[in-house]
């Protein structure tokens, strides 16, 4: 299975208190007003991946303590999310959180069921906030368990 990605790196803040590999994907279809990752809209502007290439840069950071799916927006290319998150969750046992424009509550439980954080809404720059996440209407959902609190 492929997938459009445009960057990966080992990252100190996109979760916190974390060390994450940060896997940004390239396409979106929400196209926040002053988005602070234009360049990330179009597709084409990342790289063509399989799933197996991603798993093994990400199986690679032997400095990461998690992974973290980030955009663009990810939830654009869902069957490859999906299926990327079942093989870490199978394969790396590594924590897996993602930050998408779209709210909590239209998320499948496919893919809920593989992450243990959302950060979730799209970016308003008339919410625009100091510190994280960067506008006061997006939720930070985290798993305990079996349940999901915001």
């Amino acid at each position: 299975m492929n997938g459009w990605i445009a960057r990966i790196f080992t990252s100190f803040i996109d979760v916190p208190d974390k060390i994450a590999t940060a896997i940004y994907f390239s396409g979106c279809s929400i196209r926040c007003k002053n988005c602070h990752n234009k360049d990330l809209w179009e597709k084409e502007n990342g790289t063509l991946m399989t799933d197996d290439q991603l798993i093994e840069r990400i199986a690679g950071d032997k400095l990461s303590e998690m992974v973290v799916f980030l955009g663009g927006e990810p939830t654009d290319q869902i069957d490859f999310l999906v299926h990327v998150c079942k093989r870490l969750k199978n394969e790396t046992q590594k924590p897996i959180a993602m930050y998408t424009g779209r709210e909590f509550e239209i998320l499948p439980d496919e893919l809920l069921e593989n992450l243990v954080m959302v950060v979730c809404g799209p970016y308003r720059e008339d919410l625009r906030q100091e510190g994280w996440p960067a506008s006061s209407n997006q939720r930070v959902f985290k798993r305990k368990g079996d349940t999901w609190k915001c």
